[in-house]
Order: structure tokens, then sequence, then C-alpha cells
């Protein structure tokens, strides 16, 4: 009786050493690259999100990883890139005959939770490709800027085009040129080499701001407005009233990237207990 007690106790110390192990192998770090194009839906542009790609611009940046086991893992993210979107692109009636168009660089750093559907780590051989989910949280920067007659673009945040901080519109306020974002997103990996990994990815941003392409509200009177800002704030052969909508405030801007990533994943060295994730 007791040699079988001493076999079960063996058996279950062994099988725990055995999990221990793989949570400590299944650990690593990854740095990385990425490169890709960006996409953007506001008030200025296409109706529909997914026409966004045709206007997109160069975006790269950096990403630092750690997995934590096969299927989760949380890395640090920078990007840079710029946005672009013009009303001449969209299908819509109003939205052409508008005809605005705006520009903006945009940086971001974000931490990002990232979910396996299938085991997946680096430098396992076992494990070759998984398709994923993330999301997280980001902090990004934006300056909208318009293209004159002159051929010069104008950062469009100090022309006031709404009428901030003027006296007939006191509640509009001038806007912040940075927020908060909600990225997420879906990808596959594939195991290039055993320390290499390529992400596909595709993901959006829902934001906190309105202003990111510098249109929201209405039209405002010409006499409150300087010459550029004049010009920029209306681009149409139409000369619309004051009053009359020229966003729509109920829907804040969204921004996305999509693209690839190169990750060179770092083995955590053998420390012992420290390293073991239950």
């Amino acid at each position: 009786m007791k040699n079988n007690m001493w076999y079960c106790d063996k058996k279950y110390i062994i099988s725990i050493i055995i999990l221990m192990s793989i949570n400590i192998m299944a650990q690593t770090n990854e740095v990385g690259v990425f490169i890709g194009g960006s996409l953007f839906h506001g008030d200025i542009g296409h109706i529909k999100a997914e026409n966004s790609i045709k206007d997109t611009r160069l975006v790269y940046g950096l990403e630092f990883k750690r997995n934590f086991n096969y299927h989760f893992g949380v890395h640090l993210s920078l990007k840079r890139g710029e946005i672009y979107a013009a009303d001449e692109n969209s299908s819509d009636l109003f939205v052409l005959t508008r005809n605005l168009s705006f520009k903006s660089k945009i940086s971001e750093i974000g931490l990002i939770a990232e979910f396996n559907f299938k085991p997946y780590i680096s430098r396992d051989n076992d494990y070759t490709s998984a398709p994923f989910v993330f999301a997280g949280i980001t902090q990004f920067y934006f300056n909208p800027q318009a293209l004159s007659d002159n051929g010069i673009w104008y950062n469009l945040r100090p022309l006031n085009t709404e009428g901030q901080e003027s006296d007939l519109y006191p509640t509009r306020k001038l806007y912040d040129l940075n927020g908060i974002s909600i990225p997420f997103g879906i990808g596959y990996k594939i195991k290039l080499y055993n320390m290499i990994t390529i992400n596909l990815k595709w993901s959006w941003r829902i934001t906190t701001t309105d202003y990111i392409d510098d249109v929201s509200q209405t039209y405002v009177e010409d006499g409150i407005l300087s010459n550029v800002g004049e010009q920029l704030s209306n681009q149409s052969n139409i000369a619309f009233q004051p009053g009359f909508q020229r966003g729509n405030p109920n829907n804040n801007d969204k921004y996305g990237f999509f693209g690839i990533s190169i990750m060179y994943s770092i083995k955590d060295p053998n420390k012992g207990c420290d390293n073991i994730t239950y």
C-alpha cells in the first residue's frame, strides 16, 4: 500500500515538474520592427471605413514583447507615420461638394495584449503558425494640416476653422493634439526561422477626439477667420452659410494600421523558481 502511494506521489511530483518546465520554456521576450500602412475614418474622406486603404500612407515602428505562455503575451508598441484623407475620393455627393482634405503625422505609444487561438511560441518547432487577436490602450499625437492655394501646408489648429476661442462660439475650445485610443485587431503569425516570427496585422483605434481631421461642427462666419483660415475652412465652390453642418460631432475619428512585424526571440535564461508561471 505504501509503495503504491509513493508511486502515485512520485508521478504527481514528476507531472508538476514537467508542467513547470514547460511554463519556464514558454516564456520568451521578442524585439522587432513594424512596417505597413495607415487607415483613417473620420469626417473627411471615404464614407465606408474599408475604403480608407486607398489613401494609405507609410507607418513604421518598434515592438517589445513578452510571451507568458503559448497563448498569451503583452507588448509595448511605438509607431510613427502619416494619415491622409480627401473628400474628392468619396462616393457621397455632399462630401464631394465639401471638397476638404487633410494630412497629419501620427505617433503613438501603446500597451497591447495578444491572444493566440492556437499554441505558439518562437523557438519551439512543434508550433509554426497561429491566428491571433489583440487589444490594448495607446496614447497618440497628431497635428492636422491642409494644403492652401499657394502650395503651403498649414497647421489647422491655430486657424480656428470652426470658430474655436471666438466670442461667437464660446463653447468651442481649442482641441488637444493628443488623445487616448483603444486599439483592436486581428493577425496571423508564421515562424520564418527558429528565432524569427513574421506577424501579419490589421487593426483600428477607437479614439476620444473628433478633430484628427480638424472637422467636427459647423461652418462659421468668415469675418472671425484669417484669410488662410477662411480659405482652408471652406474649399468648396459653394459658399456654405454659418451654421451649416461641416462635420458630425457625434462620431469620433478612428485610425488604424496594417502591415507586418518581424520579431526576433530572446529566450529567458533558466532562473529556477523565480521564472515560473502558474
